[in-house]
């Protein structure tokens, strides 16, 4: 199947395509280019390209791009009005139920937890069938993102010892099922993009266990790019549930009470409708280098999405010093910032109408100090030599079982937690991954 001289390593994510941006995509893509000068990397995905739809717009099976094999498998079927119907059921019970523990919220068993799971998307049965057939050819197999069939059902499929979990967790609705606790809790090894991730998980979930990898970022000093006035900057899917409706309306909120010339600036996939206005101006998709310029030039990049687990385009605005406003709501979002002093944080749409006025009222030497701490931050902690070093270590203590560090009783293995004395919580018994019946009324 491979270079015989290499270990094969599987990475599964719910889709993959040069065109997709950002996201758990984006982490697959990463963490496949920093293996494969030591492992045979496959990534296993579906032939989705719309995460909304789960259509099947790409050809199934194996193609090679840069050095990496990537499998496509075929989604079984579109997302359907059945699975809204169960979102919205969903979301209403975790609203009533809020101060409830998290695991305590949706309350549903396990058949129709894993029901929600399916009909979400991509459900893609020949991706799990190959990987419980050829498990026994890989080495280890990284999941990446909790929230999809692909990672939940695959998992299932393959022994509990050759599982790295990457859940790029967020706190949000879904979180709450238990039977995706209880996946992250079988893994033999849990990455973690930030420590404010596994604060998150130590909070829905009750782990606290598992490496703080990250991502690595890009941090070549760009040009800034030079426009005739002033900008502020979005990259990215261009969604609500990004926060980019807010963040629209703060912005020409911003520009009824002042008449500046400061424009918006947005790159990416638009799933919203950006509305059209003299000074707001939708460029589409750029290449990596225009994009980078553009963060150079910029006078802030806004990241208004209240759900990360990570933000590589925050760390890149700030490795080209710019200065960054993000959303005080995501504890991810709020870590880099504080941490760093290279930007702002704002709670809601009229915080951010506020700060847009003062980021642009900014003197130049605080701006250049407020670039510089986020750089620095940034050079620091997620340099592309320290992240794959990272990365090797979790690998290694499954592909190479001597690397495994001690646990509590002398033996080996991963570690109950990062905290010594803490025990490890007891594991439940998995819920049966078989297909079930999907004619079952919503609760």
């Amino acid at each position: 199947m491979k270079t015989p001289s290499l270990a094969n390593i599987a990475i599964v994510v719910q889709r993959w395509h040069p065109g997709i941006v950002g996201g758990s995509e984006a982490l697959a893509w990463q963490y496949a280019q920093l293996l494969r000068e030591d492992f045979a990397v496959e990534l296993l995905t579906s032939t989705a390209k719309d995460y909304v739809t789960w259509n099947n717009e790409l050809a199934a099976g194996r193609e090679r791009h840069d050095g990496v094999d990537v499998v496509r498998f075929p989604v079984a079927f579109p997302r359907s009005p059945y699975w809204h119907e169960l979102h919205r059921r969903l979301l209403d019970r975790v609203a009533r139920n809020a101060s409830a523990e998290p695991m305590q919220r949706i309350g549903w068993r396990a058949p129709l937890q894993e029901e929600f799971v399916r009909m979400q998307g991509p459900h893609c049965p020949e991706l799990i069938e190959h990987l419980g057939r050829h498990h026994s050819a890989y080495a280890a197999i990284i999941f990446c993102t909790y929230l999809y069939p692909t990672a939940y059902f695959g998992a299932g499929a393959v022994p509990a010892a050759k599982r790295i979990f990457v859940p790029t967790l967020h706190d949000e609705p879904p979180a709450c099922l238990e039977i995706f606790r209880e996946r992250a809790e079988q893994a033999a090894e849990i990455i973690w993009l930030s420590a404010a991730e596994r604060d998150n998980a130590r909070k829905l979930w009750g782990i606290e266990r598992g490496d703080v990898v990250g991502m690595a970022v890009d941090t070549t000093p760009a040009v800034p790019e030079k426009r005739r006035e002033p900008y502020l900057l979005y990259c990215g899917r261009i969604d609500e549930s990004k926060g980019c409706k807010l963040m629209l309306d703060a912005f020409l909120a911003y520009k009824k009470r002042d008449r500046s010339a400061l424009k918006l600036v947005l790159t990416g996939s638009d799933h919203l409708g950006v509305p059209k206005h003299p000074d707001i101006e939708f460029l589409g998709f750029v290449p990596g280098k225009r994009k980078a310029a553009l963060m150079a030039g910029a006078c802030a990049l806004i990241q208004p999405s209240p759900f990360e687990s990570f933000s590589i385009v925050l760390l890149e605005a700030m490795a080209q010093r710019a200065p960054v406003l993000a959303n005080g709501q995501c504890n991810v979002l709020r870590e880099h910032v504080e941490q760093s002093g290279g930007g702002f944080v704002f709670d809601g749409e009229r915080g951010l109408s506020e700060l847009i006025a003062r980021i642009v009222k900014l003197g130049s030497d605080e701006r250049m100090r407020i670039g510089k701490a986020g750089r620095d931050y940034v050079v620091a902690r997620f340099a592309e030599q320290r992240v794959r070093a990272a990365l090797r270590t979790t690998i290694d203590r499954i592909v190479r079982p001597e690397t495994q560090r001690p646990n509590a009783s002398g033996g080996t293995g991963s570690p109950p937690s990062n905290q010594p004395g803490k025990k490890r919580a007891s594991k439940r018994a998995p819920p049966n991954t078989r297909e079930r019946s999907t004619t079952k009324s919503p609760p």
